[in-house]
Parts: structure tokens; C-alpha cells; sequence
């Protein structure tokens, strides 16, 4: 394996995990969505249902409007915590890479400096390595796109497609 190789491998073991991290971020903020949908729906389908004291058509239309500006305000706030941890995701991957072509290029200007023909024992010492952590790497990442999948967002080039989720399952109660 060569002294670039070992730099790919890195450079792809950080490429998956930050696409792990970015796809685990996407499944975090559907899931809340979700969330805050079915809320909406539940609380105006048990504020239509109940004729509650004093509530007219007016205050349930007034409480209907307040609870979409708090969950407005709730989205939001998820948005954005979103959008910034994927700049955080961007911003370690591409240091991290930036870091590991500056080993790569420091080697090899130490390699052809004095002319150092050892590197390439440690280089075979480290192939298994650099390999399984790309295959962890690889696992993790399908994880997560399982995960994501399961969860009910599928993200497929910047286009959010929804997909049905499964039911809960219920719990069997002994009599």
C-alpha cells in the first residue's frame, strides 16, 4: 500500500462519517418535524372534539393559531440547530482532510529527502488497519442511511422524499 493510498483511505473514512453524521442530523430533523405535525394534528382534532366550558369557536381558533406560532417557533429553532451542525460537520471533515493531505505531503517531502525506504514496512503494517476502519466506516454510514430510511426521510440528491413508517408496536398486556 502506498503512502497515497493510506491518505485515501483516510480522506474516505472521514468523507463517511461525516456522511453518517450529516444523514443522522437529516433523520433528527424529520423526526422532529414529524413530531411537531402530529402535535398540531392531535391537539386540534381533541379541540374540535370536546365541547370545553366557555371555549367558543373564536378562543379554539385563537388556541389553534397560538399553538402553530409555537411550533413554528419550535421549528425554527431546529432549523437552524440543524443548518449549524452541518456547517460543523463541513467544517471538521474538511479540516480533518486538510490535515491528513498535509501528513501525506510532509511524508513524502521527509521520504525523497533522505531517501528513507522504511516507511514502506509500516505502510504494509498499517494496510489491514487503514482497511477495516474504511469498512467500519462504510457500515456506520449504511447505519445511518438505514436508520434514516426507518425513521421515515430518505434524502436523495438535496430532495427530501417521505416515506410511510412502520407502527409503533404495542405492548401485549397479561390479564
Amino acid at each position: 500500500m502506498s503512502n497515497q493510498s493510506l491518505a485515501t483511505v483516510a480522506t474516505h473514512v472521514v468523507d463517511q462519517y461525516s456522511a453518517a453524521g450529516k444523514t443522522l442530523n437529516q433523520a433528527y430533523r424529520a423526526t422532529v418535524e414529524r413530531v411537531l405535525g402530529n402535535a398540531k394534528s392531535r391537539f386540534v382534532t381533541a379541540l374540535e372534539a370536546r365541547s370545553l366550558p366557555l371555549v367558543n369557536d373564536q378562543v379554539k381558533s385563537d388556541l389553534v393559531n397560538a399553538q402553530d406560532v409555537l411550533a413554528g417557533f419550535m421549528l425554527k429553532g431546529v432549523q437552524t440547530a440543524y443548518d449549524r451542525a452541518d456547517q460543523a460537520i463541513d467544517a471538521i471533515a474538511t479540516r480533518a482532510n486538510s490535515g491528513i493531505q498535509s501528513v501525506d505531503s510532509t511524508i513524502a517531502r521527509v521520504e525523497s529527502a533522505f531517501k528513507i525506504g522504511n516507511l514502506d514496512a509500516v505502510r504494509a503494517l498499517c494496510a489491514p488497519a487503514a482497511t477495516l476502519a474504511s469498512q467500519v466506516a462504510d457500515k456506520i454510514a449504511e447505519g445511518a442511511k438505514a436508520l434514516e430510511a426507518r425513521i421515515g426521510s430518505v434524502v436523495e440528491q438535496g430532495t427530501e422524499v417521505a416515506v410511510v413508517a412502520k407502527p409503533a408496536r404495542r405492548a401485549v398486556r397479561k390479564a
